[in-house]
C-alpha cells in the first residue's frame, strides 16, 4: 500500500528505469501481480517496464502514464521515474519514428509513382479514342466511278421516225353513263334490331375493416451496453461486473461494445481520446488529453 514516502536512489543498478522499479519492489516484497492490482495495469506491461523491453509496450503516451502509476505505487518519485524513462528510451523511439517516416516515403513515393502510370495510360487510350474516330473517315477508299455503256448509232430509219409529227387527236366517244340505278325507298329495308343483353353488374366491394395491430411489448432485458469508440489513440481496462478486467489498445475510428447486468469500472490511458455510451446515452467527460482516470464506475 502506497504510504506516500519518497525512497532514495543509492544503487548504482538504480539508474536505469528497469532496475529502479525492480530493486524497490523486491526492497518492499511486493510481486508483480499485487502491483498489477494497485495500478490496474496488465502484468505483463509492468513485467516489460522492468526489462524495458518497449517494444512490447503501446504508444509512448500510455508508457508514461503507466511509468506514473508504477512509481506512484512504489512511494518513487514521478518525475526522476519519468525522466529515467525518457532517458532509457529515446533510443528504441527515435529509431522507430525514423522507421515510420521511412515508410511514410516509402509509400507517398509508391503512390505518385502510381498516379504518374495511371495518367500515362489515361492519356494513351484518349489518344487512341480519338484516332479511332478520325482515322476512319479519313481513309475511307473512294467507289469507283460506273463505266458508261457505249452508245449506239442510230439508223436513218428510226432518224425519220423519230422526225415525224405525232397524229392528231380524234374525238371520244360519247360519255357512257355509268351510274347505278337509285333504288326505291321500300326496297331499302333495315336490319331487324337485334336484342342486346345487358352485362351483369360487379358486386359492390366490401367494406374491409382493418385489422388491430398488435401493442408493442416493452422488453424486460435490463443489459447494460457499454460502447467506447476512440478519437484518439487510447488504452482503457474494462471490468463488467465482478468478471476479470478486459484490456485493449483503440485505434482512432475502432469502436468496442461490452454489456453487463449491473454496472463496469473503467480505466481509460487517455481520458479525452474516447467517446463513452451507456445505453446509447452520452457519459463523461472523465478528463484530459493524455490524462489517465482509474476507478470509473458506470450503472444506470
Amino acid at each position: 500500500m502506497n504510504t506516500g514516502k519518497t525512497f532514495p536512489i543509492q544503487d548504482d543498478a538504480m539508474d536505469t528505469l528497469g532496475g529502479l522499479f525492480r530493486q524497490t519492489r523486491e526492497r518492499q516484497r511486493l510481486s508483480l501481480e499485487q502491483i498489477a492490482s494497485r495500478t490496474r495495469i496488465q502484468q505483463h506491461h509492468l513485467q516489460a517496464l522492468e526489462e524495458e523491453d518497449f517494444a512490447s509496450l503501446p504508444a509512448k503516451v500510455f508508457v508514461k502514464g503507466f511509468v506514473r502509476s508504477y512509481a506512484r505505487s512504489l512511494g518513487l518519485d514521478e518525475e526522476n521515474a519519468i525522466q529515467l524513462f525518457l532517458t532509457s528510451s529515446s533510443n528504441f523511439y527515435d529509431r522507430t519514428q525514423e522507421e515510420q517516416q521511412h515508410i511514410q516515403v516509402t509509400l507517398q513515393a509508391a503512390h505518385r509513382k502510381r498516379f504518374n502510370w495511371n495518367f500515362v495510360v489515361i492519356l494513351f487510350l484518349a489518344i487512341g479514342g480519338v484516332l479511332f474516330y478520325l482515322l476512319p473517315e479519313q481513309q475511307e477508299p473512294l467507289s469507283p466511278m460506273p463505266e458508261s455503256e457505249p452508245l449506239l448509232p442510230i439508223k436513218e430509219s428510226q432518224k425519220e421516225a423519230l422526225l415525224q409529227p405525232p397524229p392528231p387527236i380524234t374525238e371520244l366517244p360519247d360519255r357512257v353513263s355509268s351510274e347505278a340505278p337509285v333504288p326505291n325507298e321500300e326496297q331499302v329495308t333495315s336490319p331487324p334490331p337485334t336484342s342486346i343483353t345487358p352485362l351483369p353488374l360487379p358486386p359492390e366491394p366490401r367494406p374491409i375493416s382493418p385489422s388491430p395491430v398488435p401493442e408493442k411489448t416493452t422488453g424486460s432485458d435490463e443489459t447494460l451496453v457499454l460502447e467506447i469508440e476512440a478519437t484518439q489513440l487510447t488504452w482503457v481496462v474494462v471490468q463488467s461486473d465482478d468478471q476479470a478486467p478486459h484490456e485493449a489498445l483503440l485505434q482512432p475510428g475502432q469502436k468496442s461494445t461490452w454489456k453487463a447486468n449491473t454496472q463496469y469500472l473503467l480505466t481509460l490511458g487517455n481520458a479525452a481520446g474516447v467517446v463513452i455510451r451507456l445505453n446509447g446515452e452520452p457519459q463523461g467527460p472523465f478528463g484530459k488529453p493524455g490524462q489517465v482516470v482509474r476507478d470509473i464506475r458506470l450503472k444506470p
